[in-house]
Formats: C-alpha cells, sequence, structure tokens
C-alpha cells in the first residue's frame, strides 16, 4: 500500500509541480467550456432577439378587419410584435411569390373577397380559402408565419364558436369530461440536460484522459525515465494502481471542472430565464449516484487509456491508438443522448461506458433503479481490474518496456 501511495504522489507532484498542466487540467476545461457556450448561447439570443424586433412586411389582400386587428394588437405585448401592411399596392400571385422568396415581403395572404360571407354562408363544396404565401429558408418570414397562423387559429375557433346557435354549447362537454394534464415537472426540466450532459461529461472525461494518460506512461518511456521507475523495489502491479488511481482522480477533477462550466453556461445556452430555474430539483441521492458514476466511468478511461499508452513507443503513437475509442465513445454517447427513454434493462449497464452515459441519462430524468447503479459501479471495478491486470503484465514485459 505505501509503495501504491508513492506512485500516487509522484504523479500527482508531477501535475501540481507544472503550473501549465494545473492550468490545462483544472481551469482551461471549465472556463473554456463556460465561455464557449455563453458565446452560442449569446449569438442566439442575438438572433431571436433580432428575429423579434423585426418589423414584419406583410402583403394582404381582403383581410377580414377581425384578422388586422388582432394582428396589430400583438404590438401591445410585454414582448412586442408589430407589423407593416402593404395597403397601397396590388401585385399578382407570381410577383408576391419573387417579393416573398427576395425578402421584400416576409409574408402575404390573399383571402377571397367574400371569405367573410363565405364563412357565415358556409357550404362544405365551396369552404372559403386563403392564400398564404412566405419562405421558410427566411428567419423573418418563418417567424411571421407562426405567428399569423396563431392569429388565423384563434380567429378561425372564433368563428366556429360563433356559428352555433348557443354558444355554451361549445362547452357541454367541460361538466361530462375533464382533462387532467398530468405531467412530471421535474422530468420536464430535467430532459434539456439530459440530452447534453451525460454525452458532454463523458467527452470531456475521455479527453482529459488523453491529455495526461500518454505523457504519464508513454511519455516516461520516451523520456527514458521508465527503466529507473522498474528497477526500484516496487511491484509492477502496485506501480500500475499506483497510475492507474492517480490519472483517475486527476482525470475526475478536469471533467468536474468542464461539468460546471457546462452547469454555469446552460441557462444562457437554453435561453431561459435564470430567475425561474429551480437548481434544486437534484437531491443529494442524485448528485451522489451522478458522482459515483462518473467515478466508476474515469477509472475505465483510465484504465483503458493507461493499457495503451503502456503499449505505444511514443506519445504520439499512444494518441493515435487511443483516438478510435475516443470516437466510439463519441458514437456511444450520441446514441445514448439522442436515443429514445433511458433503457432500464440490466444487462444494458453491463456495457462499457454506454450503460454509465445510459444510467446518467436516467439520473436526470429521475427515472432510474438502484440495481443498474450497481451493476455499473461492480462492471467498472471488473473491467479497471482487468485493465490494471494487463498493465501489470506490459509492466513485466521487457520487450514491451524497452521497444525501440
Amino acid at each position: 500500500m505505501r509503495n501504491i501511495w508513492t506512485i500516487f504522489r509522484k504523479e500527482l507532484y508531477r501535475v501540481f509541480s507544472d503550473r501549465r498542466l494545473i492550468l490545462m487540467i483544472f481551469i482551461l476545461p471549465g472556463v473554456s467550456i463556460f465561455a464557449m457556450y455563453w458565446l452560442i448561447g449569446t449569438l442566439i439570443h442575438n438572433q431571436m432577439e433580432a428575429v423579434r424586433e423585426h418589423t414584419i412586411v406583410i402583403y394582404e389582400e381582403h383581410m377580414p378587419a377581425t384578422v388586422r386587428a388582432n394582428l396589430e394588437s400583438l404590438a401591445d405585448l410585454d414582448d412586442p410584435i408589430t407589423f407593416s401592411f402593404l395597403d397601397d399596392e396590388t401585385y399578382d400571385l407570381a410577383t408576391l411569390k419573387d417579393l416573398v422568396r427576395e425578402g421584400d415581403i416576409d409574408i402575404a395572404l390573399v383571402f377571397e373577397a367574400d371569405f367573410e360571407a363565405k364563412i357565415d354562408d358556409y357550404h362544405i363544396d365551396d369552404p372559403p380559402v386563403v392564400d398564404i404565401l412566405h419562405n421558410y429558408g427566411r428567419q423573418h418570414s418563418s417567424f411571421a408565419y407562426n405567428t399569423v397562423s396563431s392569429v388565423l387559429e384563434t380567429y378561425r375557433s372564433d368563428k366556429l364558436l360563433g356559428r352555433l346557435e348557443n354558444p355554451d354549447h361549445a362547452l357541454i362537454f367541460a361538466s361530462v369530461y375533464h382533462a387532467d394534464d398530468i405531467v412530471d415537472e421535474r422530468r420536464i426540466a430535467g430532459q434539456g440536460l439530459a440530452m447534453l450532459l451525460p454525452f458532454l461529461t463523458i467527452i470531456f472525461l475521455f479527453s482529459a484522459a488523453m491529455s495526461i494518460g500518454p505523457d504519464s506512461i508513454a511519455g516516461e518511456k520516451e523520456r527514458g525515465t521508465v527503466a529507473t521507475l522498474l528497477i526500484t523495489p516496487i511491484k509492477r502491479s502496485e506501480i500500475a494502481i499506483g497510475k492507474v488511481v492517480s490519472l483517475g482522480l486527476l482525470t475526475l477533477a478536469s471533467a468536474i471542472s468542464s461539468f460546471i462550466g457546462i452547469v454555469l453556461s446552460l441557462p444562457r445556452l437554453m435561453q431561459a430565464d435564470t430567475n425561474n430555474i429551480d437548481y434544486a430539483i437534484y437531491g443529494v441521492a442524485e448528485m451522489l449516484l451522478i458522482l459515483f458514476t462518473l467515478m466508476a466511468t474515469v477509472l475505465i478511461i483510465v484504465g483503458l487509456i493507461a493499457v495503451i499508452s503502456a503499449y505505444a513507443r511514443t506519445i504520439k503513437e499512444a494518441s493515435m491508438l487511443i483516438m478510435p475509442f475516443y470516437l466510439v465513445t463519441m458514437i456511444i454517447g450520441i446514441m445514448s443522448s439522442f436515443g429514445t427513454e433511458p433503457s432500464q434493462s440490466l444487462w444494458v449497464h453491463f456495457i462499457p461506458i454506454y450503460g454509465a452515459v445510459n444510467f446518467l441519462n436516467g439520473v436526470f430524468v429521475f427515472d432510474y433503479a438502484v440495481a443498474n447503479f450497481v451493476v455499473v459501479v461492480a462492471t467498472s471495478v471488473l473491467y479497471t481490474t482487468a485493465f490494471v491486470v494487463l498493465l501489470t503484465r506490459l509492466f513485466n514485459s521487457e520487450k514491451v518496456m524497452f521497444q525501440k
């Protein structure tokens, strides 16, 4: 145990004695992620604001006065939407399409001349028609279409209600059939995080391990210092365990830094009102589950990278050999984050990396089982043990450790 602690302290000293490594491992990941996501969120926010602040240029023919009044009333909202009506020009259909395509007009609504008369005297064989022209390739036009469609739907509902002899009949079923919205508010709040954080966190874990793992083993082989380490009276297994544990701790610290950066930037990225965000939806149990799942996953990732680094001759070769596994991890994260509901099947959680990401998704949406957590941790320990055994054998191989 003392020898393992010696190797552990050696690796920590190597990192903490180098200011550049401290910056790269503990500070830069969180700051860079926060800055990047905050910038993306700000750009999205500015883009949305520019669209909403744009005065929608609308061309209309024979628009009912009620529809126009409803559109104009949108300017009185707290978040106003304003329209500019083209009343002094008349265009044919081909010209209108060109103007909408070029962006000179955001949306065109051409009602039949007797539109309201047809509504009042409705016949199924001759329904009233309104032609709507918009360009979904332009943001202003798409926003205008969504806004106008909402107003037209309200107008249609009012007209349907007015056609009844007794408007109260429209609500006759309210006393017989009552619809309740059944929704888990916590689950809704966690769905956005479940799509991003498990995938991104696993990627950051792997990236952090890649940044320090190859230098710890392949770097020592390349510099020739591994020979000094191997001739010391320390068992090769103790060297392997010390390497894996120290690298795991450093990788987890780097991942936590990135995790904090993501959490702090999410309100801006998701365009949320920070005053209404309830950060307390996750209790101590969920936080501990997330932490221990990350720790278990770190051991697998570090064990894999340590074995590859021990096999490689140089840092460059180790990085090249690790890259395919990194790509596989990215694919696993994407499959889990953009899949369906988190799987509760026990066998899924035996799969390294994927099982952990799936379980994290479940934790974020409050849909998880303790048995699955036990499987994730237990299998991580087994896989890590296997990696340590393999790493010990590599350390015992003079051919591998001193290959040119």
